[in-house]
């Protein structure tokens, strides 16, 4: 009687988490072992205007019954808006002291990498609990304490996403072990590109720093102004009204 054939184990590759695509690439890790991210080495105004700017993510993205973070949104632009006001007043001290007459396009282009971040599709639906917490959080504190607990709020806004990368990161590893094993016929990209380290914010200025004299704007011949030493960046308006629909 001839052996029968050993049994067909079924192998099933590895998704990507949270429905996210393949070959998608990821931040790379510092020393301590967390993805980089647009949010590290913030100061306190700085951690303060990002909390902010992942809220207004929420606000837009979290939908839900009552809303509530674009409830809390609106709510938190109402009675912290003189912490708030001045917070963004010391980060654009902040630019300018390190980057001069480029401070602004410096700003917007960090502004630009945060929304982005914070909107990182695959997240959402961990992300909108955290915020609608945090919101709670900033909703009950007197706005004297807000300043301290922003790096806070910031570690606890940006979890979910080092928790997305570190599963994205499992995913590939997985993925690798099982096209060795099992012999996939796809194309594995098993070490994707990372993505490039995000740009670092500029450390903290003290309130009585004066600006040096702005230079004369260079002009194009269509009468363009020219800021020297400024570079193009996409443009980010942080919204400071109520966020309807």
């Amino acid at each position: 009687m001839p052996t029968p054939p050993p049994p067909v184990v079924r192998t099933i590759k590895p998704l990507p988490p949270m429905g996210a695509v393949e070959d998608m690439s990821i931040p790379e890790v510092d020393a301590e072992g967390k993805y980089l991210t647009p949010n590290r080495g913030v100061t306190a105004n700085t951690a303060l205007w990002h909390v902010r700017m992942a809220l207004n993510v929420a606000a837009l993205s979290c939908h839900g019954a009552g809303e509530p973070a674009r409830v809390q949104y609106n709510r938190m632009l109402h009675v912290h808006k003189d912490i708030l006001r001045e917070a963004n007043a010391a980060v654009d001290r902040n630019y300018t002291a390190a980057y001069g007459s480029a401070g602004l396009q410096s700003r917007e282009l960090l502004n630009t990498v945060v929304y982005n971040f914070f909107s990182l599709p695959p997240v959402t639906k961990s992300f909108c609990p955290v915020a609608v917490d945090v919101g709670a959080k900033i909703l009950a504190m007197p706005s004297n304490q807000l300043l301290a607990y922003a790096p806070e709020a910031l570690t606890a806004l940006e979890k979910p996403f080092q928790e997305f990368y570190e599963a994205y990161a499992d995913y590939l590893r997985r993925l690798a072990e099982w096209q060795s094993r099992f012999g996939g016929t796809v194309t594995v990209i098993v070490s994707p590109t990372p993505l490039p380290p995000p740009p670092k914010p500029p450390a903290e200025i003290s309130p009585g720093f004066v600006p040096p004299p702005a230079l004369p704007p260079l002009r194009e011949e269509s009468g363009q102004a020219l800021v020297p030493g400024a570079t193009s960046a996409p443009r980010v308006n942080v919204p400071t009204f109520p966020i309807r629909r």
